[in-house]
């Protein structure tokens, strides 16, 4: 699907579910982990149980978070991809099939579903660390388009109250809180230019401008914090794994090196996780490459200089940085998005 030059990019999915254990055999969760682990090792998918900080093959965790509280039969399950090369999505469509496929084949033993609390975080990476300003330009993009993006999510995944994809612009951020969208991008140019006059390319003043949370947020009085803090859990783009120094301070940093775009829904299919990478994985690479020349506006009559409506950039043009992106990672085509942009040109 793509050319050399796509090596510079990585990904990883992370796939939230809920799994009942239909005969009442699994009493712990930990039981049902290990008869997943099983069934998915049969049907030819590198596996297992637990948290690693390497990402050579794929894990099963828990996830708490998406549980049914009312059915203790249910179990909260997230399936923790490998690390895969931009120019690998073949691969990772070839695993979450087979990852699909057993769980469907288990209808006896397991029943598979989704939930609105369920979700699909994409990691991306490059091989080469990304600069204060193109760290600005991809958070530049993603507040631009933010609107277009929500049409083409559920709206459960761009409700303002969704209390793990929330704006980055949300009233817990006390950087971007009550800005408008031209002030916004304009933080973003500041913070970018002095993150490379006065803090020898460290990205933290780009990263604070996305991800702080006031220390008036419920978090923080439950975690006794009194100043504001930075922490990326709960916004749609989580940008603390690109931290080039991790402070005490800092809360639930991710993984290093990775920007995580935490929006897209649960999958109830094998063809929705690779419609996520390839959105995440394009929206980036398109973002480092034309972001910081998004959102300027245009003249005002007059001469008045240049002005930028709250609406940000339209579905249309979210699709140029699409193909932008598939143009830096030498991918053919965006085939699989077709369906996504049939639903944001009706929503």
């Amino acid at each position: 699907m793509a050319t050399a030059q796509a090596q510079s990019f990585q990904f990883g999915v992370e796939v939230e579910v809920l799994l009942e254990s239909c005969k009442r055999n699994h009493r712990t969760w930990g039981d049902l982990a290990e008869f997943l682990s099983k069934l998915l090792r049969n049907a030819g998918v590198c596996i297992r149980v637990g948290v690693s900080k390497k990402y050579e093959e794929w894990k099963i965790v828990p996830e708490r978070s998406v549980q049914d509280q009312e059915n203790p039969w249910t179990y909260g399950v997230e399936l923790v991809s490998p690390v895969y090369g931009a120019d690998s999505i073949s691969t990772l469509n070839e695993d979450l099939h087979r990852i699909f496929d057993a769980i469907d084949s288990a209808k006896g033993d397991l029943a598979f579903s989704t939930s609105p609390q369920c979700s699909t975080h994409v990691h991306i990476s490059r091989t080469d660390p990304l600069s204060p300003g193109e760290v600005a330009s991809l958070a530049r993009a993603a507040l631009y388009f933010e609107r277009a993006l929500d049409q083409l999510m559920p709206p459960w995944r761009s409700d303002p109250g969704s209390h793990w994809a929330r704006s980055n612009r949300a009233e817990i951020n006390p950087a971007l809180a009550g800005l408008s969208l031209a002030q916004c991008l304009a933080k973003l140019d500041a913070a970018a230019e002095a993150a490379t006059a006065e803090a020898a390319g460290d990205t933290r003043p780009v990263i604070e401008v996305m991800n702080l949370v006031t220390r008036d947020s419920r978090l923080a009085v439950a975690r006794g914090r009194t100043a504001d803090f930075v922490r990326g859990k709960n916004y749609k783009w989580n940008l603390t794994g690109l931290l080039s120094a991790p402070r005490p301070d800092d809360m639930d940093v991710d993984v290093p090196g990775t920007i995580e775009f935490r929006q897209p829904p649960g999958c109830a299919r094998a063809e929705d996780g690779v419609v996520w990478a390839v959105l995440a994985v394009a929206f980036v690479a398109g973002a480092v490459a034309v972001g910081g020349r998004l959102g300027m506006g245009e003249e005002e009559e007059g001469g008045g200089g240049r002005v930028l409506g709250e609406e940000g950039g339209s579905v249309e043009e979210l699709w140029e940085l699409f193909e932008q992106g598939r143009v830096v990672l030498g991918w053919e085509d965006l085939d699989v998005l077709k369906q996504l942009r049939s639903a944001g040109q009706t929503a």
